[in-house]
């Protein structure tokens, strides 16, 4: 199950039902769902003339030219069609929504066709962004909204749970499957999702959502978390490819600026690092920085081959083959560029920043028997030592306070105190109190370190002291995977993440049947190291291998998180706070 091909499908259905040439109109939103699957080149070739922005200021008339309108059924672009029917760029419109279009908006958009531009309205559901094959996002204007209590912000959490609805349902639609819902009993916004939702699916449009039963098989799960729950997880250092780019440099729906680097080439100051376009990307996007620094110099060796050999031009024939290939040659050459531009990068931030210190402790941290006399002095030296950024210092903190939470407060504070007498600004420094506040052990269900069991203990005593651990700097598992191993293994608890259909739990048989396709949607972003766990689990249950044989998984949220988006949300949290409080 690929997610792109859904997208892709609905895409593709509605530039091949409008035939002849045409401009697809897109807003804000479905231009970043349409630009992670296809790309420019891909669309000019379904004769699509222009790609253009319904709130673009101005726009061309050209009445020779059918608009195929790929956009999201909000308030905001029902006016703004009526404004352009009323005005009209185009010889007609073909309306395609991503979700359900509500019958008063509908009757909106009839009273503004004046001139009957309008050719068909129809529902495709393609609302969510993919990022990957099973990684996809629902993304919100305030994403911080979600991670703090609805009080503080009321009218802006009510509209992020709308919209994390519609995205949800979008994506059961598109599969094609009535799915059972359980969430994280402890958090407000998971709650009122899977409440939202519920009641979408089995009472307000029960009929849209009803693909009956498959036989015996076990109805799917859509399994609602909240990102406080695991706060470590986007705090850590990454060593794989594209998480490493998105911790370091910053990767935005699969593309990524690096016009800050001194002396970047033009062609090089913004990348696209797409699964699907870029084979050596999809290859080693989950390789380790060691791994990829030994593929990108394959990828130039091979470069230079190609170069060598196209020297060699002596006969018609020649030149004929070097003139067929030259369009492959330039995409090699701009592609080998990109890779070493990253590359290079990625090795200069971890050389200035000792990040390689820093991950160490990072990992020994987390992933370790609890040492806290240990720990808080090695965090002291290195926090005291030359080269980190205060971000990396105030991140390093943070890992540091949550995991000793109630025994080290007297060590986090004096850690606190260092770093204000080395400079670091008040307010950076606040954030360790937002966060203990906000993701504290008692807001957390899961066995973040774990360390609440014995079973648990002795686990991680095991698995520091056993050989063949692949590298220092990945030694860390996301909580993730242990809640996904209690779903396959029917051992989720009930009083932790409970069902929202009371009645079909009480309905179920003593030994209920577990499901064989669960979507997680993470309530506050997922990582690029939790993607590619579930890419793993993926690939195992084809496999038919461990726990996870059997079970496909799929992946979302409301933005994909590293430490620089967590501790700006943990910042707008802190601001409303204080808002809230006066």
């Amino acid at each position: 199950m690929d997610l792109s091909s859904v997208v892709r499908y609905y895409v593709d259905r509605m530039l091949k039902e409008v035939p002849g040439m045409k401009v697809l109109l897109l807003d804000a939103d479905t231009t970043r769902i349409v630009s992670t699957v296809y790309s420019q080149s891909e669309i000019l070739e379904q004769e699509v003339y222009l790609v253009e922005r319904l709130d673009a200021d101005r726009r061309d008339q050209l009445f020779h030219l059918k608009a195929v309108c790929f956009l999201r059924p909000t308030r905001e672009n029902i006016a703004r069609i009526r404004r352009e029917l009323r005005e009209p760029c185009y010889g007609e419109y073909n309306m395609y929504f991503t979700n359900r279009v509500e019958d008063m908006r509908l009757q909106d958009l009839a009273e503004g066709d004046a001139k009957e531009l309008v050719t068909q309205v129809q529902e495709f559901f393609g609302d969510f962004v993919v990022l990957d094959s099973q990684h996809f996002c629902i993304p919100l204007p305030r994403p911080h909204v979600v991670l703090q209590p609805f009080s503080w912000d009321y009218a802006n959490s009510t509209d992020a749970v709308t919209r994390m609805t519609e995205g949800l349902a979008s994506l059961t639609l598109s599969l094609r499957r009535r799915f059972n819902i359980r969430y994280q009993r402890n958090s407000e916004c998971c709650e009122k999702l899977a409440q939202s939702l519920h009641h979408l699916t089995t009472v307000e449009e029960r009929g849209l959502f009803d693909f009956g039963s498959r036989g015996q098989e076990a109805s799917p799960l859509v399994l609602i978390l909240d990102r406080k729950d695991d706060p470590v997880t986007p705090l850590l250092l990454q060593w794989t490819y594209q998480a490493m780019v998105h911790e370091l440099i910053g990767l935005d729906t699969n593309r990524l600026d690096l016009s800050h680097i001194p002396g970047v080439k033009k062609d090089f100051q913004e990348a696209v690092l797409s699964y699907r376009q870029d084979e050596f990307f999809r290859k080693n996007m989950y390789a380790n920085f060691g791994d990829i620094g030994s593929a990108v110099k394959e990828l130039v060796d091979e470069f230079q081959k190609q170069t060598s050999n196209s020297k060699r031009i002596n006969t018609i024939e020649d030149m004929q083959n070097f003139v067929e290939n030259f369009s492959e040659f330039s995409a090699a050459q701009r592609n080998a560029g990109k890779h070493v531009t990253i590359m290079s990068e990625l090795s200069r931030l971890v050389d200035a920043r000792t990040l390689m210190q820093v991950s160490s402790m990072e990992q020994e941290i987390v992933c370790s028997a609890s040492n806290l006399m240990q720990h808080y002095e090695a965090v002291l030296s290195i926090v005291l030592g030359p080269g980190l950024t205060d971000a990396d210092k105030v991140r390093l903190v943070m890992l540091f306070s949550l995991r000793y939470e109630r025994e080290g407060r007297a060590q986090t504070s004096d850690l606190l105190q260092r770093l204000q007498e080395g400079g670091v600004p008040r307010q950076q420094l606040a954030l360790v109190r937002t966060l203990l506040l906000n993701c504290g052990q008692e807001k957390r269900v899961g066995d973040l370190f774990s360390d609440m069991t014995f079973s648990s203990r002795f686990a991680t005593l095991a698995k520091q002291n056993l050989k063949g651990v692949e590298n220092v700097y990945t030694q860390h598992t996301p909580l993730l995977m242990q809640t996904l191993e209690s779903v396959v293994k029917g051992r989720l608890k009930e009083s932790e993440y409970p069902g929202v259909d009371r009645t079909a739990i009480a309905a179920q048989p003593a030994k209920p049947q577990l499901p064989k396709l669960v979507i997680i949607f993470i309530v506050g972003g997922t990582t690029y190291e939790e993607a590619r766990a579930v890419t793993e689990l993926n690939a195992q249950s084809e496999r038919h291998e461990g726990w996870a044989s059997g079970v496909r998984f799929i992946l979302g949220g409301t933005s994909v998180q590293n430490s620089t988006t967590f501790t700006h949300d943990l910042t707008e949290m802190s601001v409303n706070e204080k808002m809230y409080s006066t």
